[in-house]
């Protein structure tokens, strides 16, 4: 089933980036990242994270914080349900199995998943 998601705290938007919006999220799993919608839409940064935690809050994405260590800094080593805050220390990468005492070896993002197609209106 569709969620139609409409104006409210999303009124930044314009009715050309709804669409892409619309477009980008039109089957369920689709995958979003904040820097990735802001290229996408032309918009900034914080507005990119604010449209992905409305969609957290209204129940039609499930957030994730990707934790990157410094054996691949390009590639998630991991990934905790947004909200739980960082991982304890000490924490064990699973790429490179070593034991990691110190946040300044991690680095962390943010990646949205739908739980079904979403249309803004």
């Amino acid at each position: 089933m569709t969620s139609f998601i409409h104006k409210g705290h999303l009124d930044f938007l314009s009715d050309n980036q709804k669409t892409e919006l619309s477009k980008h999220f039109m089957t369920a799993s689709t995958t979003a990242m904040p820097h990735q919608l802001a290229a996408q839409l032309g918009i900034e940064y914080s507005h990119a994270l604010a449209v992905l935690a409305d969609l957290e809050a209204q129940g039609v994405c499930e957030m994730k914080l990707l934790i990157y260590h410094n054996c691949e800094p390009d590639l998630p080593v991991g990934a905790i349900p947004y909200g739980t805050g960082f991982p304890d220390l000490p924490w064990t990468c699973p790429h490179c199995e070593s034991i990691v005492e110190n946040y300044d070896e991690l680095s962390f993002d943010l990646m949205a998943i739908s739980k079904q197609p979403i249309e803004f209106a």
